[in-house]
């Protein structure tokens, strides 16, 4: 199934979830995203939310994966953080190039956050790592997003 096709499969059944889940909170709703979207990719390393605890950190939120992710992220550290400052989509496409990358799993080589909004600020991000050197694009920035806002 090729990517564009396996999003909207991911995006039509977490809408049919949340539209018969009427009063799901925002981190059950995190919890089922990340489950599915980790489902369907099988191969990403980690797919998982990290929530604003204040503006100025994020927190670990569900999350899927095997690895033991970074439990706090200041503002502008790494990629969530710098998601989280800039308030914008980041794609990286080999960590190992990214200078301001953190590392949680070593076998991480490109990722994607993608900020989480409710009434203009970020709320959350999703942070996803693959092993595979630039998994990620255009395709996988238009669809997480358009995700992302059916979170919230």
């Amino acid at each position: 199934m090729s990517k564009v096709l396996k999003y909207k499969d991911i995006s039509r059944t977490l809408k049919n979830i949340f539209l018969v889940e009427k009063n799901l909170s925002m981190q059950a709703k995190m919890a089922i995203t990340s489950s599915v979207l980790h489902s369907s990719f099988n191969h990403w390393l980690f797919c998982g939310f990290y929530v604003t605890r204040d503006k100025k950190t994020l927190e670990i939120g569900p999350y899927q994966g095997q690895i033991i992710p970074c439990t706090h992220i200041p503002i502008g550290k790494g990629v969530c953080g710098t998601t989280l400052k800039d308030k914008k989509t980041h794609i990286v496409n080999d960590v190992s190039q990214h200078l301001n990358y953190i590392s949680c799993d070593s076998n991480a080589r490109s990722e994607i956050v993608v900020p989480i909004f409710k009434y203009k600020e970020v709320v959350a991000v999703l942070d996803i790592d693959s092993p595979l050197p630039s998994d990620f694009n255009e395709i996988d920035q238009l669809s997480l997003e358009k995700i992302s806002k059916i979170i919230y």
